[in-house]
């Protein structure tokens, strides 16, 4: 047992018990939340979920894992970063990667490196950034509209070819199935132009925010402004219905979509740094709860 962690079964009491860290830190509490939400709506039987907080005086911290994704820690304190990477050592030594503050993720690598003998890279250099007001923009030919169970092959497409790009690995049936949950929630948009061009998605993050995500142009139709056009409408659309902050994080390395962002009204918070392990690792000494 480790001093001042706890694990969480229900995510409700994880959000709770993170609450320190998410007052303190805006766009961990919309990321946070956002995931939660997630997690409670579309619950995998028996999928392997991490959700651990953290408290000791001058120190706190949350972090929360699914499937074979990196842990995020966002901006807990380098004491509770250490905690978690021992506590997942012990169960998870093949963790993909972290995802965090700076500060925290170096505590967490050294942490990693000691108990698993496991070696890091940098992946992204990435920027939480929030928006209270929609900036004009250029509107391109084409409308921004709800995305429509006959989009659903197309939004399949894209979710996997944005994926692809970033790097990040999911596994496809899971998106063939997600997909048509999100556009019956209204989740997805689309920019029309004789058919969808660009993609934009949501999620909500708590009754008066949300969090954009993924973005994604076909790139055959880039440089066109779909991306920067459909991104204001959806926001908008957020904001008049009740939304009063809207997050979303960019890569630091893509200089065009940072650009696009900042004109639409996007202003940077902070930075996180997502790091993966190299190396095989030993094997999990008994699977997480």
């Amino acid at each position: 047992m480790i001093p001042g962690l706890v694990r969480h079964s229900d995510p409700a009491a994880f959000l709770a018990a993170a609450a320190p860290l998410l007052a303190r830190d805006e766009a961990a509490a919309a990321a946070f939340a956002s995931w939660v939400t997630a997690l409670r709506a579309h619950p995998v039987p028996g999928e392997r979920a991490y959700l651990a907080t953290f408290a000791q005086p001058g120190a706190t911290g949350a972090a929360i894992q699914r499937r074979d994704g990196p842990v995020v820690i966002e901006s807990s304190d380098p004491e509770a970063a250490v905690a978690f990477a021992r506590d997942l050592a012990e169960e998870w030594p093949r963790l993909q990667g972290v995802v965090g503050a700076p500060a925290a993720v170096a505590a967490f690598v050294e942490t990693w490196r000691e108990c698993t003998g496991r070696g890091h890279a940098l992946r992204f250099r990435m920027r939480h950034h929030r928006l209270t007001d929609v900036a004009v923009v250029d509107v391109p030919p084409g409308a921004a509209r709800v995305a429509e169970p006959r989009d659903a092959v197309w939004l399949v497409g894209a979710q996997l070819s944005f994926l692809a790009e970033v790097r990040v690995p999911d596994d496809p049936e899971r998106i063939r199935g997600l997909v048509p949950h999100r556009i019956a929630r209204g989740e997805y948009w689309v920019w029309d132009r004789g058919g969808p061009v660009a993609l934009a998605g949501w999620s909500t993050a708590a009754p008066d925010s949300a969090r954009i995500a993924p973005v994604y142009t076909d790139p055959a139709q880039r440089r066109l402004g779909y991306a920067s056009a459909l991104v204001a409408a959806l926001a908008q659309t957020l904001l008049d219905g009740g939304r009063r902050r809207l997050f979303l994080v960019t890569d630091l390395a893509n200089s065009t979509s940072n650009a696009i962002y900042a004109r639409i009204g996007f202003r940077p918070l902070s930075d996180i740094h997502h790091v993966d392990f190299t190396g095989a690792g030993p094997a999990p000494a008994r699977p997480l709860r």
